[in-house]
């Protein structure tokens, strides 16, 4: 009679130790930082992802459970055969999410969640970044690990299950069982307090990696899952509506006239080249205490134009960091708004606002623009000339991700100079800087470092052939990055040091050189162009004119569930997670989580209502 209730319990059990098992699978791939963290720590952090691993556990459980409790009244088979179907999937998901989450955490710095799910269509473009060797590696380790499981499984639950006849005391077996299940569910919850299993709860080190270590990446995504529904007004509540509204406008000033405004242009209608770099960050650039000998002709640019020396981006992602740049959108924790065709066609944009004063507008990428729904946006903010990989000849797409940037800068100044309409904005993202950082140049032994600089030699040769052109004289050329990456490999995903990056002016419609030590974000940027150009930039509602007199220091990033928000004063970054302050330095840091939390709130709102 205890047949079903044995396996049962040994089908707990398995999924109990597969979890635990693969613990230190995660803490051995990520040797180097848990090396750093201590041996005694890392064994600390498997302790602490035990009541995560027991309550995903259960989750894996509640099927087969259910399946076991009928088949008290019916012969094993037929549920031994849904046995063996379900076994199989489960093995499939939860071996996916265990492989790609030990990888990709070597580039994001957090454990695997719903943000994969932006890049789902496109998934060339998140393994682009992982050589051809380990990705064949991962795929032998998944499929093995898969098929350990199916074949333990089948062996020891789904076979003897086939030989179950219909229980002889059914009314006890059932009771049993039905007990049994209500312990699985109690499991599942994480106790019987108030507060239910979340990823907050096996938080226990002041190392963010530790407390990574200690969740279960299964847990991680469908958890993640659950915030990513369509109410986003109803996430991240901190305050009462009217107290969220009265914080932000405090923020979002009413702006100044544009006659009281810096004239930082010899014209209000230049042609505008828009270079975003990929993965650039002020490390890289020895003006702003960073590298030597890395970024040469970017130091150079920045003496000759205006440097933006303390602007932080707004992400980690690309697709995310265009929104902010582009178009004054706040990224955001637990989704990407570019995702979604039906929101991120209601939003505004620079290049949308330009050509309806007659800009005619361009994006250049040597890599693939539909990767993560770019085209998508890009075209319905009007962007009239989208040029991508398959624009270009088999023989130039030299790199994982596509067209190199020796490719693409001479192809960007082919198009400035046949260029026939005017005014235009040119818009370039360079691709050579990201993983796996492959690039036709040996400098430096860092290979993201070296990567950079290989773009900065490209960039060099750009500039120095731009100001041989008459259409130097006329061009406004911002240069910004869309994200850092984390270098040196110490630096939390979180951490403000991973947000620093820059924005540089220059070229001959500028007319004022100089240093920017305004705090400031990506999102910034719309109004302050705009601003530049005496257009209105109140539809931007997230975005403030960096020069405007009643500009206030303030800079807002993101992560995964989860904020940071920086002014003159000090710095916070806050854990959404289990709603703890991760980092807290200055003065008035209280005033500054508020402004943190009402401006996450009023960005969601926003987010719904698109």
């Amino acid at each position: 009679m205890y047949q079903r209730i044995l396996y049962l319990l040994l089908t707990y059990l398995f999924f109990v130790l597969l979890f635990i098992v693969e613990d230190p699978f995660f803490l051995i791939y990520h040797w180097d930082l848990s090396a750093q963290a201590g041996f005694a720590n890392c064994l600390r952090s498997i302790g602490h992802s035990l009541p995560m691993d027991l309550s995903i556990a259960g989750y894996c459980t509640a099927l087969p459970a259910l399946l076991l409790l009928l088949s008290v009244f019916f012969r094993g088979r037929m549920f031994a055969y849904l046995l063996k179907v379900y076994f199989l999937i489960v093995s499939i998901f939860t071996t996916i999410i265990f492989v790609a989450d030990m990888e990709l955490y070597s580039f994001w710095r957090f454990r695997l969640d719903a943000t994969v799910l932006a890049y789902i269509n496109s998934p060339s473009g998140v393994v682009a970044g992982i050589s051809w060797w380990k990705v064949f590696g991962l795929v032998c380790l998944a499929g093995g690990w898969a098929w350990m499981q199916c074949f333990l499984l089948n062996r020891w639950i789904v076979k003897p299950v086939a030989r179950l006849k219909r229980s002889q005391r059914k009314r006890t077996e059932s009771v049993f069982l039905v007990l049994l299940i209500g312990v699985i569910f109690v499991v599942i919850r994480g106790g019987i307090t108030t507060s239910t299993m979340n990823v907050g709860k096996v938080y226990f080190s002041k190392n963010m990696y530790l407390n990574h270590a200690a969740i279960n990446p299964v847990f991680s995504v469908l958890s993640s899952l659950q915030r990513i529904s369509k109410d986003f007004d109803k996430q991240y509540n901190f305050m009462p509506e009217e107290e969220a509204i009265a914080v932000f406008q405090s923020l979002m000033f009413e702006p100044s006239p544009t006659d009281s405004l810096p004239v930082l242009l010899k014209t209000n209608r230049p042609n505008i080249v828009w270079i975003i770099m990929e993965s650039f960050g002020a490390k890289m650039m020895e003006p702003l205490g960073g590298l030597k000998g890395v970024t040469p002709n970017l130091n150079s640019l920045s003496e000759e134009g205006l440097l933006f020396g303390r602007m932080y981006a707004n992400s980690f992602r690309t697709d995310r960091g265009l929104l902010a740049i582009l178009g004054g959108y706040p990224a955001q924790t637990n989704m990407s708004i570019i995702k979604y065709p039906e929101k991120n066609q209601n939003l505004e944009s620079v290049p949308a606002t330009l050509t309806k004063l007659g800009y005619h507008t361009s994006f250049l990428y040597g890599g693939d623009v539909d990767f993560a729904h770019m085209k998508s946006f890009l075209v319905s903010q009007q962007v009239t000339d989208i040029v991508r990989d398959s624009d270009f000849p088999v023989t130039e797409l030299l790199n994982k991700w596509g067209a190199p940037d020796h490719i693409t800068f001479p192809r960007l100044l082919r198009s400035i100079q046949e260029e026939k309409r005017r005014p235009f904005l040119k818009m370039f993202l360079t691709l050579s800087s990201h993983e796996p950082f492959d690039v036709p140049m040996h400098k430096f032994e860092d290979p993201y470092v070296n990567s950079v600089a290989y773009t900065d030699s490209c960039l060099g040769i750009f500039i120095s052939e731009l100001k041989a052109t008459p259409e130097w004289d006329n061009t406004l050329l911002i240069l910004v990055p869309d994200h850092f990456v984390v270098y040196p490999k110490t630096i939390a995903y979180n951490a403000p040091e991973r947000h620093e990056i820059f924005m540089i002016w220059a070229g001959g419609a500028l007319n004022r050189t100089g240093k920017v030590d305004r705090i400031c974000s990506q999102v910034d940027i719309a109004s302050t162009l705009l601003g530049q150009l005496h257009i209105d930039a109140s539809p931007f509602i997230f975005s403030r004119n960096i020069f405007d007199p009643h500009y206030t220091d303030f800079a807002f990033y993101d992560f995964s569930n989860g904020f940071a928000a920086i002014n003159t004063r000090g710095q916070v970054v806050f854990d959404c997670n289990d709603n703890t302050i991760v980092l807290e330095e200055g003065e008035q840091t209280d005033s500054l989580l508020m402004q943190g939390k009402a401006f996450l709130q009023k960005l969601y709102d926003d987010i719904e209502r698109r």
